[in-house]
């Protein structure tokens, strides 16, 4: 579920509504309090001087909320927003909009891991597809992947480089064989005579994509060698894809010593954003 779109703005006048709390020497609102706003939103936490300053919970009328810190009256630190859908981040704010490091939980059971600029994924994450199971460790620009990037299915990966969400250019399929074929993608549009390449047998069959794995793009992969391999493609780690790049996931043993799945290390690991503990070295 790449694209996510919702209301997370809530009411911009701060101090507007029935108010229950502390005040200071003006009247204004300062410290600790409860606010039922005109448009049926509610806020309980604190206040300087009328904004909504340090931790507080504030409750959408239409089921969404913010829990976390507050700076200015803006969303602004370490908060968790629950949407209406029922997907969830939890990480940094700025100003807002997700900045910096955090996790979204999707409606569908997809999961995203990384970094955030603007309420956008950009810069370097994971990215998980419940259904198929696919995976994506690499880069982002404005929700989309820009860059460098390894896709992880079944019996095979690739790696290469994705511009606006298509892979581009030259990369790797590496199989469970211990054989990996080279070549490169190149936009459809832009090869007038793939039949030709067809009929010369330099156009091979590009490897069936999961739905929600890889968007349907006007790419057309062009093999050029097969050789083998040195890099199997059964049994890869997340952070092992992830040491590829200049970006490191570091995930440490829960407490207690026990290790759970790669998915429950994710959760437990990266959740320390909220704390403020930077995940990636």
């Amino acid at each position: 579920m790449l694209d996510d779109t919702t209301d997370e703005d809530e009411e911009e006048v701060a101090f507007v509504g029935e108010y229950n709390g502390e005040r200071n020497e003006r009247k204004q609102r300062h410290g600790q309090g409860i606010t039922i706003l005109p448009n049926g939103d509610r806020y309980k936490g604190q206040y300087v001087r009328n904004l909504r300053d340090g931790q507080g919970l504030y409750v959408f009328k239409g089921g969404a909320r913010y829990e976390g810190a507050w700076r200015f009256g803006r969303k602004h630190g370490k908060g968790k927003f629950t949407y209406p859908d029922g997907s969830i981040y939890e990480g940094n704010w700025v100003n807002d909009k997700r900045y910096g490091y955090g996790i979204y939980h999707y409606q569908n059971g997809d999961m995203y891991l990384g970094q955030w600029k603007d309420g956008e994924r950009s810069g370097y994450g994971y990215y998980l597809f419940k259904d198929s199971q696919a995976k994506y460790v690499g880069y982002w620009e404005n929700g989309r992947r820009q860059g460098r990037g390894e896709i992880l299915f079944g019996a095979y990966k690739y790696s290469g480089v994705f511009q606006s969400d298509s892979p581009v250019g030259p990369g790797r399929f590496i199989f469970l064989g211990g054989w990996e074929q080279q070549g490169h993608f190149i936009p459809f549009r832009a090869e007038p005579h793939v039949s030709s390449l067809v009929q010369r047998g330099q156009l091979d069959e590009e490897p069936d994509w999961p739905a929600d794995g890889i968007p349907d793009v006007a790419t057309t992969w062009i093999a050029e060698r097969t050789v083998p391999s040195k890099e199997p493609a059964k049994h890869i780690k997340m952070e092992e894809l992830m040491a590829k790049f200049d970006v490191t996931l570091t995930l440490k043993p829960p407490t207690g010593g026990a290790t759970g799945s790669p998915t429950e290390d994710l959760e437990n690991r990266l959740a320390k954003a909220k704390s403020g503990e930077s995940i990636f070295k």
